[in-house]
């Protein structure tokens, strides 16, 4: 049934013939008074022939509900008048129409085709609650500045689909957590970022990084660090380090205690001003490490040196007293020729 067969002589929606109609007679079911039901609307019908199909061509209501309203209730077909939110609102029960003006007197605009709205200047609409539904795409072209200004939470969600957020070329995109005072959380499966200029990050008060699983980091160039107090690391693990090229380490003072070290050097170098270390203990396969060996082969070295310079001492003694000598048989010679002349 459409519309258009609900209509009733007298009314504003009824179609006019230019033949003589006889007056049908008025439905069992009686109509509000004039005086408690007070209403204008206009009823162009739909001219569709599908059966199947409940188009209601285009209906506009002034004042309060109107007979075609209760009628499509009725008769099941209320949801081609009213929207969606109003229905689901009021229950889905009589005050569906009922209330459709909200206790007072309202405006009812509905149609099958579009609803076409352009002012050349400006346009205003003012509501108390507002709701807004759209099924299908939804596309808002603004040429100038969009601002919105929300009291209180504002709340953007999709349920299949993601959000993308973009600036202008060479403009900025700024959130502003309270002017500082409020808190920014991000919560994700996977973080990506690629910042193609320098970065800057500023913390004011403790902060705190864990990573619950490992961490991989490349520097392709400088690292420098600044600490203004005191650094400490603590490795509850293992520590493996490798350095291929060059370390310089300038300490003032320098306290190291290890409990178990093991030391594979090849070549090192250390320039150091003062050293001071302490070592509490040194544990290996066996009593003697093999640092200490090391270190006993060492001192034989420096033994084996010293007796090569304790000879070569001697050797500059001897050689000394044969310049003696000769200096002794040049003073003999002397005097024999002294004795001649």
């Amino acid at each position: 049934m459409a519309l258009h067969d609900w209509a009733h002589p007298g009314n504003p929606m009824a179609p006019t013939h230019t033949q003589p109609q006889e007056i049908p007679q008025l439905p069992s079911e009686p109509c509000l008074p004039i005086h408690l039901n007070r209403n204008v609307f206009y009823l162009v019908p739909s001219d569709t022939t599908d059966t199947t199909k409940d188009d209601i061509g285009a209906f506009f209501r002034l004042g309060e509900y109107s007979e075609v309203e209760r009628t499509a209730f009725e008769n099941d077909q209320h949801d081609e008048l009213f929207p969606a939110q109003h229905i689901s609102d009021e229950g889905d029960d009589t005050s569906v129409y009922s209330n459709a003006a909200g206790g007072s007197q309202g405006i009812l605009l509905a149609c099958d085709g579009r609803v076409l709205i352009k002012a050349a200047e400006k346009m205003y609409l003012e509501t108390a609650d507002y709701h807004q539904q759209v099924n299908g795409d939804y596309t808002l072209d603004v040429d100038g500045d969009y601002t919105a200004a929300i009291e209180d939470s504002i709340n953007v969600s999709t349920d299949n689909g993601g959000i993308t957020v973009t600036s202008g070329r060479n403009q900025q995109i700024k959130i502003n957590a309270g002017d500082g005072t409020g808190r920014l959380e991000i919560k994700s499966q996977a973080e990506s970022k690629n910042i193609k200029g320098k970065s800057d990050h500023t913390y004011h008060k403790w902060h705190t990084i864990k990573y619950k699983d490992s961490y991989e980091c490349h520097k392709f160039g400088w690292d420098f660090n600044s600490i203004y107090g005191l650094s400490m690391t603590t490795f509850y693990g293992g520590v493996m380090e490798s350095v291929y090229g060059i370390r310089m380490q300038f300490d003032k003072f320098n306290f190291m205690s290890d409990w178990v070290s093991l030391n594979w050097k090849g070549t090192q170098i250390d320039l150091k001003g003062i050293v001071m270390k302490k070592l509490t203990a040194k544990f290996g396969m066996t009593d003697c490490s093999a640092e200490w060996d090391e270190i006993m082969v060492g001192l034989q070295g420096l033994k084996a040196e010293a007796t090569r310079l304790e000879a070569k001492r001697k050797e500059l003694a001897v050689q000394s007293g044969n310049v003696d000598l000769k200096n002794h048989g040049t003073g003999a010679r002397l005097v024999g020729i002294e004795c001649v002349l």
